[in-house]
């Protein structure tokens, strides 16, 4: 196992049996100790860059998941918007894009609401049934949509709040 004597600045390779070696590593050349997490400046400079890198990667798949899961709230609310105000082509719009990508969702595998193959067409039938038109049907998709994320936010926030009475998760 190689460490780093700062007093000479140089590393050494050492010979480790257990784990009680690593708490009296001593430097070969003058004699002082040396810690059992020291390690030479170019291996920092290497660790430094790949946590840089390791850190900006995770922070674009986290901004990914963030965008993925607002869309659908998000085209859902401008969907309602337009229904309130007569805008037609953008409440079909709306609906279309977030129906065709739950489709591709579906026929990839990679959809998360399995439960919007039986709610998105009750919330159409309901919606056509109520306001008599087909823009209720697309009105009543997005309040499925939006009722979807709202209940999926409220459980995941009572979850958290249990973990954090339980103690296992802290705030």
């Amino acid at each position: 196992m190689k460490r780093y004597c700062t007093n000479c600045q140089k590393e050494f390779d050492f010979t480790i049996k257990s784990m009680d070696d690593m708490n009296f590593l001593v430097c070969p050349e003058c004699g002082s100790k040396i810690d059992k997490d020291s390690r030479s400046p170019a291996y920092k400079e290497v660790s430094a860059g790949s946590n840089r890198t390791a850190n900006a990667i995770g922070n674009a798949v986290s901004c990914l998941f963030t965008l993925n899961y607002m869309f659908y709230i998000s085209v859902s609310i401008v969907a309602v918007v337009a229904y309130y105000f007569n805008l037609d082509k953008l409440l079909y719009t709306m609906t279309g894009i977030s129906l065709g990508l739950f489709l591709i969702q579906i026929f990839t595998g990679s959809h998360a609401f399995r439960s919007g193959i039986i709610f998105l067409p009750l919330g159409a039938a309901i919606g056509y049934y109520l306001l008599k038109s087909p823009r209720g049907a697309c009105f009543g998709i997005a309040i499925v949509f939006i009722l979807r994320h709202l209940i999926r936010d409220l459980i995941i926030t009572l979850i958290l709040k249990l973990l954090q009475l339980v103690g296992v998760f802290e705030k």
